[in-house]
């Protein structure tokens, strides 16, 4: 004869003496030693005692259920059960991650192998993008993003501010924009709402916006460098159906390793994990320990889901690291580009405290410029 104890802190679990300890098998913690006595002992994080006759944390006696005597058969029959009903975890779908673009001449600067060409189409004005000069079905956008007081580092009653910036095509010498970058470049600044200029300024090869207060999920995240960098990615993949205009393949241009290797190789791995760090992670930059979480998760799914779109449409997703805005060549010796240099002053503007600017809800942006 082997014995089944159910034991329960509360009164409305009394009536019923089976389907409550089925549908509490998730927390229950079985101990069978062959014909020896057996206790289905429920774990709790208020109550956690064996039955006895004595009252526990101020419950009458008459609360406690008493014991169910079972044979060994039955009991080997009911384990089972117990265990099959607990939760079961689902297999998280595998993660494609995007590719690495590797050029194919790797001497030459991004500006020399993706040049400003003309695009002609049967359904639409001719228009201009960074085209591979190699592969006509290839095209390159320019990202970068900013923060003011990033990480509090200037001053922690101050909120950071951040920015963010992206390049589709070159600017037109026609345009008139709000603001224009220190090699005279337009750019266009979205959410701007400005008595002089109008509600926003006219449309440019050049896209600036503020980062915005929530994510896509709708909860609050402090502005971050990396963030602006990575909602910029987002909004450049988003603002035009690249896939639609015929690209086969849409390159990403940023001097952000975090961006980089995210968005290729740890991705995957990071949602293998659930998103949750090593027991041992290193502390963070200013030497506190630093979240159990990784960083960024609402907007890391919001541009693999923009990938995966992509891609489900025939056009795949790349990213070219180059080095930052501080080295200068482009003479076709090395890899620096001079398009990060604009995008990242671009977003530096858009960074800055503009009354007149106040965006706080995520926005998915639909571009209809040329």
């Amino acid at each position: 004869m082997a014995l089944i104890n159910f034991d329960f802190p509360t009164a409305s679990a009394r009536p019923v003496l089976a389907a409550r300890p089925l549908a509490a098998a998730t927390r229950a913690s079985l101990k069978l030693h062959g014909s020896k006595p057996a206790r289905l002992q429920l774990l709790d994080t208020h109550y956690h005692s064996p039955r006895t006759d004595e009252p526990h944390n101020g419950l009458p006696r008459d609360l406690y259920r008493p014991a169910v005597p079972i044979t060994s058969t039955a009991a080997s029959q009911i384990i089972p059960i117990l265990y099959s009903q607990r939760k079961q975890r689902k297999p998280r779908p595998a993660i494609v991650p995007a590719t690495i673009c590797t050029p194919q001449d790797g001497n030459l600067a991004p500006e020399i192998h993706f040049p400003v060409q003309t695009v002609f189409a049967p359904d639409r004005p001719p228009y201009s993008r960074f085209v591979n000069r190699f592969d006509s079905r290839e095209m390159l956008l320019v990202i970068d993003g900013s923060c003011i007081n990033n990480g509090r580092s200037i001053s922690q009653d101050e909120a950071p501010t951040g920015g963010c910036s992206f390049m589709y095509k070159n600017s037109s010498s026609s345009s008139t924009s709000y603001n224009t970058v220190a090699g005279g470049d337009p750019i266009t600044f979205l959410f701007l709402n400005n008595k002089k200029t109008g509600p926003t300024s006219r449309p440019t090869g050049s896209v600036a916006f503020r980062l915005e207060d929530h994510g896509p999920t709708g909860h609050f995240a402090e502005h971050t460098s990396n963030r602006a960098k990575l909602r910029a990615v987002i909004a450049a993949l988003q603002f035009r159906p690249w896939a639609g205009e015929g690209w086969r393949r849409v390159v990403i241009l940023t001097d952000l390793s975090y961006i980089v290797y995210g968005a290729t190789a740890w991705l995957p791995r990071w949602v293998a994990r659930r998103w949750r760090k090593p027991r041992r992670s290193p502390r963070s930059e200013d030497g506190r320990p630093g979240s159990r979480f990784y960083a960024n998760r609402d907007l890391w799914e919001e541009l693999q889901r923009r990938i995966e779109e992509l891609r489900g449409n025939g056009c795949e997703v790349s990213f070219w690291l180059v080095p930052g805005a501080g080295y200068d060549d482009v003479d076709g010796t090395g890899v620096g580009s001079s398009h990060i240099k604009q995008a990242k002053a671009a977003a530096r503007m858009a960074a800055r405290p503009m009354p007149e600017v106040q965006v706080v809800e995520f926005t998915r942006l639909c571009g209809i410029m040329l």
